[in-house]
């Protein structure tokens, strides 16, 4: 179980006025905060849903549930919900860093974050936590969280993060297979990942695609990772395999890292680039409100007042 990874209030009630940035409007879904191409006025009805943790009382229809004894919501043409799905990597990669700088936490931190973004946007949020280890195991309930629809439902999602144990192997792809098959519905989709994974990767954007969902990779590494130690003899260990290698970090193998780091990037932009996706390279060195309030929003992730 992860602790103190919540942001601080103050920060989440700077965040409560931002939202997440949409490259195209939402076609259907639930009653929400965004703007549907689905033609209509604003009061113009649609249909009804049934109730679920997390709706505004105020969009019940009370003089149904008088008739028929169930909760039901209703539903307007042109406010409609995005089904936003995050994925969280857990894999052993991610249990890195040292501190405030560890991968996993940092990852954690800003999806809580984001879902306050999620939330207050009058949006549904759905997530899933895994690895290879965890999606072979029984814990099916753990791995996706409950729908989270209104404010009173962030501290549900707040306390599935924080039930996050990290182990074993990437498994980006079967992660959004695991939400696909529970969320159906969900149109865009957030991955909270350092991306290890390039084959994995590529699979998962190509399940992405073919679902049509809008699709962001928050790419996270730790400072050592951006940046390796100093000159030296050094042990190097696989986070997810537990090998460990005895190194000699000279000017060369630095400069070798390097190109080998460029490498990785170009692939991973390539791949994005040939499925239209956007990927945000974030440093867990970085201060997390730095991170929300200015790096994301110049890189067309989050806005204010929108």
């Amino acid at each position: 179980m992860v602790k103190n990874f919540l942001p601080d209030p103050g920060l989440i009630s700077r965040l409560e006025s931002y939202r997440l940035i949409r490259q195209r409007p939402v076609a259907g879904g639930y009653a929400g905060g965004r703007r549907s191409p689905v033609k209509g006025g604003a009061v113009e009805f649609a249909d009804y849903r049934e109730y679920a943790p997390g709706d505004e009382p105020r969009r019940v229809d009370w003089k149904t549930y008088a008739r028929l004894g169930r909760l039901y919501v209703k539903e307007f043409l042109d406010e409609r919900q995005d089904s936003v799905l995050f994925v969280v990597d857990t894999s052993a990669s991610m249990d890195w860093g040292e501190g405030e700088t560890h991968k996993g936490s940092y990852a954690l931190q800003l999806a809580a974050a984001l879902g306050v973004c999620v939330v207050y946007g009058n949006d549904r949020l759905s997530s899933v936590a895994g690895s290879l280890d965890q999606l072979a195991g029984n814990s099916q309930a753990r791995r996706v969280s409950y729908p989270c629809s209104g404010r009173d439902s962030l501290p549900v999602f707040w306390n599935w993060l924080s039930e996050t144990q990290f182990s074993g192997g990437t498994a980006l792809k079967e992660c959004l297979q695991t939400g696909i098959a529970a969320v159906p519905g969900a149109t865009s989709l957030l991955v909270f990942s350092d991306l290890l994974d390039p084959p994995g990767v590529e699979e998962m954007l190509r399940l992405a695609a073919g679902r049509g969902m809008v699709c962001t990779l928050l790419h996270i590494l730790a400072p050592g990772e951006l940046e390796p130690p100093g000159e030296g003899e050094w042990t190097m260990q696989d986070m997810e395999s537990g090998e460990r290698v005895e190194v000699s970090l000279t000017p060369a193998a630095l400069r070798a890292y390097r190109e080998r780091l460029d490498e990785f990037f170009k692939k991973l932009d390539d791949s994005c680039r040939r499925w239209g996706v956007r990927r945000v390279s974030i440093s867990s060195g970085k201060p997390l409100a730095e991170t929300l309030f200015r790096h994301l929003p110049l890189n067309g992730i989050l806005s204010k007042g929108t």
